[in-house]
This record gives structure tokens, C-alpha cells and sequence, in this order.
């Protein structure tokens, strides 16, 4: 009786190990990257890639950028509220295609401009695909009280 059970356990485990190890096989061999053509830049753009973009620094460091060189003027009342400011970051970590997709400063879109001002001073590591750097385009939401 313990031979049987032993061999059925092992039987069991061959097999479970061999479903887990061609799922994962499957997994890595998925397309994860996916992109599309930029309509400003008039170029091929990833925005779901292996690895993520990051400045240089971590984001809590971009975060701290951010409250440091912000600068409200006294009338600030054009500034409060949010912004969502979109770019493609390079290869090289530089950031092209700037662009405001929303600014509660109507117009002017002051917040999304300083934002962007700031935000291109940055370095950033860029996305990889297949272990390789890509342009990714990256979406900031931005919000002031």
C-alpha cells in the first residue's frame, strides 16, 4: 500500500510540475508588449511594456521634484485643481511629444505647462521590452489643493 501511494504522489507531482512548468513556458512566450502609432510624433509607441519607465531616482523622488519646483504665483486660483499631462519617453531616457490631455486651469493650462517644464528637467530610465529600451508613452496625473 505505501509503494502505490508513493508512486501516485509522485505521479501527481510529475504532473502538476509539468502543467506549472508549460504554463510559464506559455507565459514568457506571450507578445506582452503592446503599442501603437503616436499622432504627434508620427512614430511606433509602447504603452504596456515589460518594464516600466521610472525617473531616475524613484517616483517618491519625481514626487519631491515635483512640491519643490512648483511655484504658485498669488493668484493661484488658476492652479488648483489637476492636470494629466502625457509624454513618450525615449530609449535614451529623454522625454518627447509633451502634451496636456486635461488642465482644470481651462485655457492657459498653466498647471499642465509648469508640470511639463518640470517633469523635462528629469531623467528617466526607460521601458524595456524583451530586454530591450523602447519609447513608452507615460501618463502623469497631477493634482494641487
Amino acid at each position: 500500500m505505501t509503494y502505490k501511494k508513493t508512486f501516485l504522489t509522485m505521479v501527481t507531482a510529475v504532473c502538476l510540475s509539468c502543467f506549472v512548468f508549460t504554463d510559464s513556458i506559455a507565459q514568457t512566450n506571450k507578445d506582452t508588449c503592446v503599442g501603437k502609432q503616436d499622432s504627434i510624433l508620427h512614430k511606433f509607441v509602447y504603452n504596456k511594456v515589460d518594464e516600466a519607465p521610472e525617473p531616475e531616482g524613484g517616483l517618491d523622488k519625481m514626487g519631491d521634484v515635483l512640491m519643490k519646483n512648483i511655484k504658485l504665483p498669488q493668484d493661484s486660483s488658476f492652479y488648483a485643481g489637476s492636470a494629466i499631462v502625457v509624454f513618450v519617453i525615449e530609449p535614451n531616457g529623454t522625454i518627447d511629444g509633451k502634451r496636456i490631455t486635461r488642465d482644470s486651469s481651462g485655457d492657459k493650462q498653466l498647471l499642465g505647462k509648469h508640470v511639463l517644464d518640470i517633469i523635462s528637467k528629469i531623467k528617466w530610465k526607460p521601458a524595456k521590452c524583451n530586454g530591450q529600451p523602447v519609447p513608452c508613452l507615460y501618463a502623469l496625473p497631477v493634482h494641487i489643493n
